[in-house]
């Protein structure tokens, strides 16, 4: 690896030292808050199970009772929401059912499965372990626990959490603020009609749609020409939307026509990864509240990897997200792989499964970083390298694509 290039951990914790979250909080409803960043801990104002009660469809009784051969009397019913209003004394059971509160004097559940029933009158055929199939108050989340600790992105089963502790509203950060920008004389959106040399840009519309995901307001600041006063004129606006981040594409290599990379206060941060080789980066703060700028490289698919490696755990951490790099799984290679070597290459893969059910994963033929469809037909990023050569059945790092969705 060159000297100058960094690694993945190295360049996220040189660049977040940069970046301080945003302060702004706001409450909302917590069924609202999926996609947002929680800003303080969710406490439980309840015990979950709130009550002792069934796991399972069965009888609840007294296990001293069933001794070989004893028969018990079926008293009554308990339904989830409709507890048995009796008493368990010897010699007698309720029908019980998932949820339902447990009755007084049982202490423990038989299955449906291993009871004969006939007129009222139970058999147990198969005994249980004492406390079988009962649910403790408490046992899952007791009151006063932590729930849901303050920095986490919140996923739906996290808004169902919260419902569950008695969290009707929860504090989180304020959206970040995130701008996104094509750089290019060439580019255009569809359906202008394409002049010669000219494609329509992927980029912008894959990378808003991937800060949408993240619960981001984002802003489409269009295509931007390749000229220093046209990018000059683009961070202008971002600054009067008060914008937290800007994420360019394009300009951030060391062509020519590089706009964004040229630009004052950006430097480039070399990376040694493929597709991608490095993001450009960028503090501005004079002049009003600090934004950050971030330039992804122009080919989509470098693009779409660079964004997801570095630049998407950079704003989750801006956000007010406890972010952190990608973790892989490690998974056996389908075949043996060749490469060039002397970086860590990010190459799309497939799953696939051998006769005895092992999960594996397969490169695609095609790694062309200008190759967006072999994205839509890849289940998983895989890291190769630095070495060339790669025998069948190796692990190798994998990241599944939907840890990005």
């Amino acid at each position: 690896m060159p000297a100058n290039e960094l690694t993945l951990g190295q360049a996220f914790d040189e660049l977040i030292r940069g970046l301080s979250p945003i302060a702004q909080t706001e409450r909302i409803e917590a069924r609202a808050a999926a996609g947002r960043l929680l800003a303080e801990d969710v406490v439980s104002a309840v015990d979950l199970p709130a009550f002792d009660n069934s796991a399972m469809d069965g009888y609840a009784l007294r296990l001293a009772d069933l001794q070989p051969g004893h028969w018990l009397h079926e008293i009554g019913r308990a339904y989830a929401g409709h507890p048995f209003g009796g008493r368990i004394d010897t010699g007698t059971c309720v029908r019980i059912m998932t949820g339902a509160p447990l009755p007084d004097g049982a202490d423990t559940v038989v299955m449906l499965e291993d009871v004969s029933a006939d007129g009222g009158i139970v058999r147990v055929e198969r005994l249980p372990l004492p406390g079988a199939n009962i649910r403790r108050r408490g046992e899952h989340i007791a009151v006063g626990d932590l729930a849901l600790p303050a920095g986490r992105h919140l996923r739906a089963a996290d808004v169902g959490l919260a419902a569950a502790v008695g969290a009707a509203r929860l504090t989180v950060r304020r959206r970040l603020r995130v701008g996104v920008v094509s750089t290019g004389d060439e580019l255009a959106d569809p359906p202008q009609v394409l002049h010669a040399g000219a494609s329509f840009d992927a980029n912008r519309p894959l990378l808003a749609a991937s800060l949408g995901r993240l619960g981001f307001e984002t802003h489409d600041l269009g295509i931007c020409g390749d000229s220093a006063q046209a990018f000059a004129a683009v961070l202008a606006q971002a600054r009067r939307l008060g914008l937290d981040a800007l994420v360019a594409s394009g300009g951030a290599a060391q062509g020519d026509a590089d706009i964004v990379r040229a630009a004052p206060g950006v430097r480039f941060v070399a990376l040694n990864i493929r597709p991608g080789r490095g993001i450009a980066f960028a503090r501005f703060d004079e002049g009003g509240p600090m934004m950050a700028m971030l330039g992804l490289p122009g080919n989509v698919v470098a693009a779409y990897v660079m964004f997801h490696l570095l630049a998407r755990p950079l704003l989750l951490h801006l956000a007010g997200c406890r972010a952190t790099l990608p973790s892989p799984i490690p998974l056996p290679l389908a075949g043996a792989v060749r490469l060039r070597g002397g970086r860590i290459d990010y190459r799309r893969a497939r799953f696939v499964r051998e006769p005895a059910g092992r999960l594996l994963v397969e490169p695609l033929r095609e790694q062309g970083s200008a190759m967006l469809r072999t994205v839509t037909e890849a289940d998983a990023l895989i890291a190769l390298g630095p070495r060339d050569a790669y025998a069948a059945g190796e692990l190798v790092d994998t990241l599944p694509l939907a840890l990005f969705d």
